[in-house]
């Protein structure tokens, strides 16, 4: 479940509304394409009707850009995946289509939105995808024997990111929860800068040498990347092979994204905080 701050075409027709848990919940369409949306301007996921699984939303085909640090995916070998916070199931569609290996779990708290997301979104009943109806913190915390190699936070409701999921001691457990190469990818609303500096000093905190970030253009959305699959950010270019059997794959420019990705010191001035730099 992602967050965009399109306004939405008057010319959408509903096709679903409905209030739950203290919002407005629409399913909206046009010719080319559906969408999900909260509270009416918030878009949280866009399907295009002749293409069900391509990923329409620039900030989704950042997001796999995570996929640059998984051997796994390169080599079409089994990888896990965890992602928190499903909306209209983009993602999730998009990794189950295109890598007959990759096993999925989807955590959710909202239990309407994978009905919509099956009846609305193509989300496939699929045995390699198991969706859990709870708390993505609390899921993760008590998954103490369970690793991803691949972790996705992407949980928003209609105030913005979900404050439980984008705090401190979530990283800490979701770096507990990554497998030996694993990746942790977030996407994080810049607008919102009391929660996007406190996010990227907390990864820096535990991921001090492995952390990178990426820019959605046009939008507020920043796709940040950690754990021990990241490497330090000298040693992105030598992930550009990998970046190039991407692009053949799945038709995204990973090269572009590759050479785009940045240290996120460049984002907050987290060396004040964590000491290393005077006030």
């Amino acid at each position: 479940m992602g967050a965009s701050r399109d306004l939405l075409e008057p010319e959408m027709r509903v096709l679903y509304r409905r209030e739950h848990a203290g919002r407005m919940i629409e399913v909206l369409q046009d010719d080319h394409s559906r969408l999900l949306a909260f509270d009416s301007h918030l878009t949280q996921s866009r399907m295009a009707i002749d293409d069900p699984n391509r990923l329409v939303l620039r900030y989704t085909r950042r997001m796999m850009a995570g996929l640059l640090f998984l051997e796994a995916a390169a080599r079409d070998e089994p990888f896990r995946v965890l992602m928190v916070g499903l909306g209209g199931g983009s993602l999730a569609k998009f990794l189950l289509h295109h890598f007959p290996a990759c096993r999925m779990d989807v955590v959710e708290n909202d239990p309407i939105l994978p009905v919509v997301a099956r009846r609305y979104f193509h989300l496939p009943s699929d045995a390699r995808l198991n969706v859990i109806c709870a708390d993505g913190a609390r899921f993760l915390d008590l998954e103490r024997f369970s690793t991803w190699d691949l972790i996705l936070l992407d949980a928003f409701d209609q105030h913005g990111a979900a404050r439980g999921v984008y705090a401190e001691p979530m990283f800490e457990i979701a770096r507990e929860r990554l497998s030996a190469c694993g990746v942790l990818t977030l996407n994080v609303l810049r607008s919102d800068q009391p929660l996007f500096q406190g996010v990227t000093a907390g990864l820096i905190r535990r991921f001090p040498r492995a952390t990178l970030g990426l820019s959605v253009p046009g939008f507020s959305n920043e796709i940040l990347f950690a754990g021990p699959g990241v490497p330090e950010w000298e040693g992105r270019r030598s992930l550009a092979g990998r970046a190039r059997l991407l692009e053949a794959r799945l038709g995204m420019n990973f090269s572009t994204y590759l050479e785009e990705m940045g240290r996120l010191e460049k984002y907050a001035p987290w060396r004040r905080w964590l000491g290393l730099a005077p006030g």
